[in-house]
């Protein structure tokens, strides 16, 4: 039995880099490169090898960019006429030194090149996967992959954003090699918990980590890095080796660093004239390597010419020295475990070949040494040891990588931060779009495609890196920029049914990675490569529905339930209060409704508690029928006597919402009654399984109030369906008017503002002479603004409305320039989303839900509460400028069509019921209902 196994991983990665409408791209220079320098080299020792019948293992991730370009024809084709090029310059070089002590050398890499050239359109056919492929197929490779575009897992935002980057890469190595890899290569090692179960759903056996990954690990590794530990998830987790990769990585004291090694930064391509170089070079304008160095590492300015023949014999010498260290450490730590360990020694490829050119060949005499030895150590894949030695420990991990300084400073730092509001704006987005289009074919499903790509490929780490380090920063930020602005144009473009079929042709030409990209892989419900959603039975308690209107409220329960049944096949009933005329019991839009009958009531108090009693009673019947749920979802704290009820009756999780607090309302709470109300608020969110909050300042408001946990609330805003305004499709902002017209719609009472706009309006007219405003709705404090408006001198410019609803709002709407929500305290704003959906450009006050709502100079204005002069400012902006106008009204649209469409947002509910069943489920010892209906105990 050997004493220890030592696992080689190599990781060859390349950003995505094809530009078709150039024939030389410097930056393409960045493949042919790594194609000559490292992976044809490698390839060529390796196949030698195993033709040679030698026993060797080793670990090789293949990234899905990398593996993207080693299948194109194009980019292929140019690396042919690459090697072609430097074949040319071979002979121009013979000639040169001719005579002189570099000829050998010129010579050896005329040999050099000759032999790749053979290799690459020969042997291989241009086909270098094939060639990977059959060493796999052999039992010499285990190849692995990693994420899509080597997205930095810990700095994407959204879980399905992450779940994307693993699957479409795991797929697109499945499409190359017909079969899935059981290890995963985290790009920069970046881990951050979640990953794991993202990983195990995809059925990845193993991945790696950096070494303080794995020693900060709770509970403490028995065997430190030696021995895989599992995730919560199942998934074994590999640590590296710091030893085996100082020897090779220390820029010091690491092997790559000895004198008689090649000199990496002597190229005649910075050293002869520019008219003997230009034929040769990727770039008109640039000069870069071309693989001809002649000097070695010396130590000294006056450098001493490469000798590979000596080079060759000291990489032979490192690799014994390498073999024989892991072979005492391994007998030690053996010793120590009481079980053979593995030594993991992951690097990145490139460092083969290209940073140290003797690197394959140390690679190269590394595996004869391992197939010449006597046992005690062997080479191995994490494979082979976990099927040899199965994991037992396991342990939760932290955020860690393997870049500089151990977590995420090399990738989020003042260079490259603007990157991540753009990418993180974009996850959100994309998941939405999944609801909204879930089940796109033909042209949007093309565009959804092409908007999936666009942010797959903004998130590369390679664009960070580099803006970090400072190498070809104008391209790393141009690519980003480009990136960011497709996804944005091909969003609008979807969301106006405008789209450029030429333009969305070439997007789709020019980068032609992932073809068989599915967008649905951004979906809250997609389960290898389909959308499976749950099906549940809800019931919902609200003491307004339709035909019973009194506020927004049963507004909100009526779209939320249509959307639920109609777009994700939820099975709804509604318990609710009826009208006089209004049937008990009806099916409507696939929603059963209930109605109870409560009595008139003087005593507002009485009345809520003949409403609870009379829902128990439906309840209690629905029950001795045989209705069954796997949930509650009350509405506010009316129904809360009767959620209780219910939620013991059924045996089932209770969710709540809660539309607004008593205390926020008032701004305090100054009465009894007040103070009751406000504890029943609190009674009921402290029952409930979970709270819904319309906004996050509404979530802190309920944490602050009642005293919850703020992992006991989910986030989930208001909708707005643009139908219901008239508004079928873009149209844009009303014309211009030499009388333009700025509505507000809203209650009459103090917290909305409302004064101040008419403070305001004095100041708009001094710039905006014709400007007019609509005040629209009731309230007690209507009789004080009117007061206001005649001390003001504006009885002429201002018109109060009263409440409009229907085809007045509509109409209004319509010929707004400008719609102002001037709220010194708003929940969510409801009726400024209305108005962005009526493509009416808004000015709100900053605070609460409208702050969340509106981003500020992207699609309105946001002003800080009760501050008419700015207030005044920027509606006189939006009236003056009609592009900044239209702009703020194109971003607004693309918002309320995606984030805020019920279709969306019945999504995100469905999303929040199933996290809570299965947190439930999880509970032992309690009575709950499954989705499929059955009971637990």
């Amino acid at each position: 039995m050997a004493r220890g196994y030592l696992a080689l991983v190599l990781h060859a990665h390349l950003p995505f880099v094809r530009h078709p409408e150039k024939e030389r791209q410097l930056e393409e220079n960045w493949f042919y490169q790594a194609l000559n320098e490292c992976y044809l080299p490698l390839l060529d020792g390796l196949q030698r090898l195993a033709e040679e019948g030698k026993r060797f293992r080793l670990t090789l991730s293949l990234s899905p960019t990398l593996l993207s370009m080693l299948a194109d024809p194009l980019l292929l084709g140019r690396f042919e006429r690459y090697l072609e090029r430097l074949l040319a310059l071979a002979e121009r070089e013979l000639e040169r030194t001719a005579a002189t002590p570099f000829y050998p050398l010129a010579s050896f890499y005329r040999e050099r090149f000759q032999r790749h050239y053979q290799l690459f359109t020969e042997e291989w056919g241009r086909d270098l996967i094939r060639a990977f492929k059959r060493l796999a197929v052999a039992g010499k490779l285990e190849l692995i992959t990693t994420c899509a575009t080597h997205g930095y897992l810990p700095l994407i935002k959204e879980r399905e954003a992450r779940r994307a980057q693993i699957a479409v890469g795991i797929d697109c190595f499945a499409h190359y090699f017909d079969y899935r890899p059981a290890g995963f290569w985290l790009p920069e090692c970046g881990y951050v918990p979640g990953v794991d179960k993202l990983l195990a759903e995809e059925e990845i056996r193993y991945f790696f980590l950096e070494t303080h990954g794995i020693l900060s690990a709770s509970p403490s590794p028995r065997a430190g890095v030696y021995a895989p530990l599992l995730t919560p998830a199942g998934v074994a987790a590999l640590g590296r080796d710091p030893d085996s990769s100082r020897q090779v990585w220390d820029r010091h004291m690491g092997y790559p660093g000895d004198y008689w090694y090649r000199e990496y930064y002597r190229d005649i391509g910075y050293e002869l004239p520019w008219d003997y170089l230009q034929p040769y070079l990727p770039s008109d304008a640039v000069r870069t390597d071309t693989g001809f160095k002649y000097y070695r590492i010396t130590g000294r300015e006056d450098k001493e010419i490469y000798q590979p023949e000596r080079a060759r014999e000291k990489a032979a010498e490192h690799a014994r020295h390498f073999w024989y260290q892991r072979l005492e450490q391994a007998a030690y730590l053996c010793r120590c475990l009481g079980q053979p360990p593995i030594i993991v020694a992951p690097y990145d490829a490139e460092l083969f070949g290209h940073w140290w050119f003797e690197g394959p060949w140390w690679l190269e005499e590394l595996m004869r040494l391992g197939d010449a030895g006597d046992g005690n150590l062997e080479l191995a894949t994490p494979s082979d040891y976990l099927a040899a030695y199965p994991p037992t420990q396991r342990a939760q991990f932290s955020l860690s990588s393997w870049g500089e300084g151990g977590y995420s400073r090399v990738w989020l730092n003042p260079a490259n931060d603007w990157i991540y509001p753009h990418t993180h704006r974009m996850e959100n987005r994309m998941t939405a779009l999944c609801d909204l289009y879930s089940e796109a074919q033909g042209l949007r499903k093309r565009v959804l495609d092409q908007a999936a790509r666009e942010l797959l490929l903004a998130q590369s780490s390679d664009w960070a890196f580099i803006l970090y380090v400072g190498s070809t920063v104008e391209y790393a930020r141009r690519r980003v920029e480009e990136h960011i602005a497709n996804f944005w144009k091909l969003v609008e473009e979807l969301l106006q049914d405008r789209v450029d079929e030429d333009w969305l042709r070439w997007c789709a030409a020019k980068d032609n990675l992932f073809p068989q990209l599915d967008y649905r892989v951004y979906s809250r419900f997609w389960q290898r490569g389909q959308i499976s959603r749950p099906r549940l039975r809800v019931l919902f308690l609200s003491w307004e529905y339709p035909p019973r209107v009194v506020g927004g409220l049963g507004r909100h329960v009526y779209d939320l339930t249509r959307a639920l049944a109609r777009w994700w096949q939820q099975e709804i009933t509604v318990l609710t209060v009826g009208l006089p005329g209004s049937p008990s019991h009806e099916e409507s839009g696939g929603i059963k409704i209930h109605r109870v009958g409560v009595g008139e009531e003087r005593d507002f108090l009485a009345w809520v508690e003949n409403m609870n009693q009379a829902m128990i009673r439906q309840m209690e019947s629905l029950n001795n029928a045989g209705e069954s749920f796997d949930l509650i979802h009350g509405h506010d704290w009316m129904i809360g006597e009767a959620a209780c009820w219910g939620r013991d009756c059924f045996g089932v999780p209770l969710v709540v919402t809660i539309h607004a607090t008593e205390h926020g309302r008032h701004r305090g709470i100054h009465t009894p009654l007040q103070a009751l109300i406000s504890g029943k608020e609190g009674e009921l969110a402290r029952a409930a399984n979970l709270v819904v909050t319309c906004s996050e300042y509404m979530a802190q408001e309920v944490c602050g109030l009642f005293g919850l946990p703020r992992d006991k609330i989910k986030v989930i805003a208001n909708g707005v369906d643009p139908e219901t305004l008239g508004v079928k499709g873009w149209r844009g902002p009303a014309p211009p008017s030499p009388e333009p017209l700025i509505v507000f719609l809203g209650r009459l009472v103090p917290e909305k503002g409302v004064q101040d706009l008419i403070r305001a309006l004095a100041l708009i007219r001094k710039e905006v002479p014709g400007a007019r405003l609509v005040i629209c709705g009731r309230g007690y404090y209507e009789g004080e603004l009117r007061e206001l408006v005649r001390r003001e001198g504006l009885e002429e410019a201002i018109t109060f409305a009263g409440f409009v609803d229907g085809q007045a709002r509509e109409a209004l709407l319509r010929e707004a320039a400008v719609a102002v929500f001037p709220s010194h305290y708003e929940p969510f704003g409801i009726v400024a989303l209305e108005a962005m959906a009526a493509q009416v450009p808004v000015v709100v006050g900053d605070t609460g839900g409208l702050s969340e709502l509106v981003e500020h100079g992207v699609d309105g204005f946001r002003f800080p509460p009760g501050d008419h002069l700015l207030l005044a400012r920027y509606v006189i902006e939006l009236l003056r400028h009609r592009s900044l106008a239209e702009e703020f009204c194109r971003h607004a649209w693309i918002k309320v069509r995606s984030r805020y469409c019920w279709r969306h947002l019945a999504g995100l509910t469905l999303e929040a019921y199933q996290e809570l069943l299965a947190q439930k489920q999880m509970v032992g010892g309690e009575k709950i209902a499954t989705p499929s209906g059955d009971r637990q105990r």
